[in-house]
């Protein structure tokens, strides 16, 4: 069922694309009342010029006139691009309108789908929470700036800092991205923006922890701790 959704998707996309790149074609079939007066948006038909060379009928941000359409007639050509949109002249809008339809009922299917996996693999037990990992994370960080006020000297700060960042970016932070899919269908791709905006904040601030620790930076340290701390907070609220 995912790969129909994502087939109806694509292709709901693909033809919204080429019916919207009719919305400013004019087809000359229209009466002459339709068409004059308006903007060429591109130069329109070919003639030759008195030195061989071959040129457009009419040029681009030029007004049409009905000697112009007479011309173009007889030139054999059968559309026009303008710069005036006119939704009744819009040929490709019933496609358009039909690939939106399409476009939702695919994203429909999708969730529903990815939806559907999570909870079977949540009833089998193999599930992530992101919740749980995002807790975790949360946790580890606290726990960690809780530890670091007892320990002797700086030195000692700043090994178990690298250690134990360490740990967490190769466990619980890795296991955060590998939810995408479910946090995704959770709460949708704007959801999920809003949450990865906070949360890639925090784990900016984790990387620099990590640095600030191997280079001594004890100070610096201390500073990104606090502050990816509280960005974690704010990704839970987001989640």
């Amino acid at each position: 069922m995912k790969l129909l959704g994502q087939l109806l998707v694509w292709g709901s996309l693909a033809v919204g694309a080429l019916a919207a790149a009719t919305a400013y074609l004019a087809s000359l079939d229209a009466p002459n009342e339709q068409l004059v007066g308006l903007t060429l948006a591109a130069p329109a038909g070919v003639v030759e010029l008195p030195d061989g060379t071959h040129g457009p009928i009419a040029e681009k941000d030029e007004k049409i006139s009905e000697s112009t359409l007479l011309t173009l007639r007889k030139a054999g050509v059968r559309n026009l691009r303008v710069k005036e949109f006119d939704f009744g002249r819009w040929r490709g809008k019933w496609y358009f309108a039909a690939s939106l339809v399409v476009l939702l009922l695919g994203g429909r299917i999708t969730r529903q789908s990815s939806k559907s996996k999570i909870a079977a693999e949540a009833k089998d037990g193999h599930a992530k929470s992101p919740k749980q990992t995002l807790q975790a994370i949360a946790e580890a960080v606290d726990r960690l700036r809780a530890d670091l006020t007892g320990m002797p000297d700086a030195v000692a700060q700043t090994e178990a800092v690298v250690e134990r960042l360490d740990e967490l970016q190769k466990t619980h932070m890795t296991a955060l991205v590998d939810a995408r899919e479910a946090l995704v269908a959770t709460l949708g791709l704007a959801g999920y923006a809003g949450l990865m905006d906070a949360y890639a904040s925090a784990e900016r601030q984790i990387n620099r922890a990590w640095s600030a620790a191997a280079d001594g930076a004890d100070h610096e340290m201390i500073a990104c701790l606090e502050e990816a701390s509280v960005l974690f907070e704010q990704a839970r609220r987001k989640l």
